[in-house]
């Protein structure tokens, strides 16, 4: 698995890990009408697996760098961003939708936690694309912190 990949800067791996962020962006400029006024008690340990896995990922995904050429015509690619664009339909979900913050938790096609589950699937194959199974583990070990703190959090 290490054979594979070399210490580099990519910026295609930097471009993966800001894509699903930019939305977030405009959430910070119109955040929910609606939004509770306390915060609900968090497992303090799922928080730092999910805030380190996270930053671990992004670190994964920007400077290990396959040794292997990048595919653009990947169907890994394809699937991923598929995920990213039914992302960012959620979120267009909750825009148009008034910023009512009950959407952000809402089912949609089918999908229980929509913003938990999507950005983590686009993540995973995104990796695989690049042929970074570190960051692949990195993002399996945020996805299961992240979903099980989405949850708690919309129960």
């Amino acid at each position: 698995m290490m054979n594979n990949i070399k210490f580099g800067f990519s910026w295609i791996g930097l471009i993966v890990f800001l894509l699903p962020m930019l939305i977030n962006i405009v959430y910070v400029i119109l955040p929910p009408k609606n939004a509770p006024t306390t915060q609900q008690e968090t497992n303090k340990i799922l928080e730092i697996i999910e805030q380190s896995t996270r930053m671990l990922y992004m670190l994964a995904i920007v400077f290990l760098v396959s040794k292997e050429k990048v595919d653009f015509t990947s169907a890994w690619m394809f699937i991923g961003l598929i995920f990213l664009i039914l992302y960012y339909m959620v979120w267009f979900r909750y825009f148009l939708g008034g910023r009512d913050v009950d959407l952000l938790g809402k089912k949609f096609l089918f999908v229980p936690m929509p913003l938990a589950v999507f950005p983590v699937i686009y993540f995973i194959f995104e990796a695989i694309w690049l042929n970074n199974y570190i960051a692949v583990l990195f993002m399996l070990i945020f996805g299961i912190a992240h979903n099980i703190i989405s949850y708690n959090a919309f129960s």
